[in-house]
């Protein structure tokens, strides 16, 4: 994962950059959700060496499942 520019988000379960604002009600706009591993919340990684460690550590879990 080599995308570090500012203002780039990451999921913090996962550390994907496929994340977008929960659609729906004007309630929800504080959300996020990860299209790939289903995260939803208002929490998110802005810090792209973070996110690769995230990241890291989340494809070791699944390759374990």
């Amino acid at each position: 994962m080599t995308k570090s520019k500012r203002g780039t988000k990451f999921c913090p379960r996962c550390g994907s950059t496929d994340i977008f604002w929960a659609s729906g009600l004007p309630q929800l706009w504080g959300l996020w959700d990860c299209r790939e591993c289903g995260y939803r919340g208002a929490f998110i990684i802005e810090d792209g060496e973070l996110a690769t460690r995230i990241r890291e550590d989340y494809l070791k879990s699944i390759k374990k499942e």
